[in-house]
């Protein structure tokens, strides 16, 4: 996967807008059917608001719901060997019901008996205890018909108390994390990290609750676990870009911020695409083999980790070079216009000059009696210091 990445010359930098387009449209697809799911449910149930469409956005599960909670009893202990195919009839038994539940059969190697327990979603929160009622005794008939001798032994209830509870300790646990991200970020590098790091996972957050909202699936405190684990996950591979961004600001001196950035991305490429291959392996098989109770766990993780890497990718280093440029921008003084370019002036073609005309001969005047005679040019002691010079000149150029 190294060999893949280097050497490369991809512009991912500038091509930072299409990654911005398939980010938002992601999001928008997610919300359009968390508000089409939300008003779904407020036509069923005949309530209006906006914050009850709000709030039934996802398919939300017991643990955040009016429910109850059925403990059975039946006198043959079930084998390693029975325990799958004993679920999947009891499943099939309650979905038959028309009931929605959670289902887990849990038991003592010493005693003879084994318990079900099932944790049931209801539909009129007005008249709770009476439904959870009906559902108990159906329930039981069916695992009567299969298994003789079934007992229900407790009957528990989930009211609105533990519900609000349940919700408001999930939202603090997402804020929190979130808050102590921004503030490493912001110690360790700068606070324009951080602020790009934490939308980048306000992003990977989305995208997992919109991923929910349009496959339906069920909303447990599962889900509070996955959205956590993607956000440590994501914030991990951001802080891996932006340390070597900020070692290649030290090195590449003269490049602008944007290059900085573009190298080292295509520098930690090879790394952050091999550890979100290791890590989606062991999620797909997690999937795959991990059995009903945790498919949507593991689905979740697939979406948040796939999402994860993409962001700090393609969002959080790019908003920091479109921050850095604005930034530059804005250093500049208030009217300054940029230097016009240096015109081209070509130098005028030249022109030929004509030798000037050698002076006219003038006529050996006749040499008078007593003056003296012209030195010898080849003796004169002017041109052979010239010719002297010009030898030494020679040698030193030689030389």
């Amino acid at each position: 996967m190294v060999e893949l990445f280097r050497g490369r010359k991809w512009d991912l930098v500038g091509l930072r807008n299409y990654w911005f387009a398939i980010s938002l449209i992601t999001i928008l697809v997610g919300a359009y059917f968390f508000i089409h799911n939300g008003i779904a449910t407020a036509r069923r149930e005949h309530r209006g608001g906006v914050l009850f469409v709000l709030s039934h956005g996802l398919n939300l599960g017991i643990d955040f719901t009016s429910g109850g909670q059925l403990t059975y009893q039946v006198e043959k202990p079930f084998s390693a060997r029975e325990m799958t195919p004993a679920l999947a009839a009891i499943r099939s038994d309650v979905e038959r019901l028309g009931i929605t539940a959670e289902i887990q059969i849990s038991g003592s190697a010493l005693g003879p008996k084994n318990q079900i327990l099932l944790r049931t979603k209801t539909t009129r929160p007005e008249a709770m205890s009476e439904e959870i009622q009906d559902q108990g005794r159906r329930i039981l008939e069916a695992f009567r018909a299969r298994y003789p001798g079934a007992e229900l032994v407790s009957t528990e209830m989930v009211g609105p108390v533990i519900r609000e509870e349940l919700v408001t300790n999930a939202i603090a646990a997402v804020a929190i994390g979130m808050i102590l991200v921004l503030l490493w970020i912001m110690i360790r590098y700068d606070f324009k990290f951080a602020v790009c790091a934490i939308i980048a996972l306000i992003h990977d957050v989305l995208v997992v609750v919109g991923a929910f909202a349009i496959l339906y699936k069920e909303v447990n405190s599962p889900f509070v676990a996955v959205v956590l684990t993607v956000v440590g996950f994501s914030v991990h591979d951001t802080v891996v870009i932006f340390d070597r961004i900020r070692e290649n600001l030290k090195l590449r001196k003269g490049a602008t911020f944007g290059e900085t950035t573009n190298i080292s991305l295509l520098e930690t490429m090879a790394r952050s695409v091999n550890t979100v291959l290791t890590v989606l392996f062991t999620t797909f098989a997690l999937y795959l083999l991990g059995g009903h109770t945790l498919r949507d766990f593991a689905l979740g993780l697939i979406i948040g980790i796939t999402s994860g890497a993409y962001s700090s990718i393609f969002n959080a280093s790019q908003l920091l070079v479109v921050w850095k440029q604005r930034e530059e921008r804005k250093r500049k003084p208030a009217g300054a216009r940029p230097a016009p370019a240096p015109r081209r002036v070509e130098a005028p073609t030249p022109r030929a000059i004509p030798a000037p005309a050698a002076p006219a001969k003038q006529e050996q005047q006749p040499s008078l009696v007593g003056a003296a005679a012209p030195p010898i040019s080849g003796s004169a002691p002017g041109r052979s210091k010239a010719k002297a010079h010009k030898k030494k000149a020679k040698r030193k150029r030689r030389y």
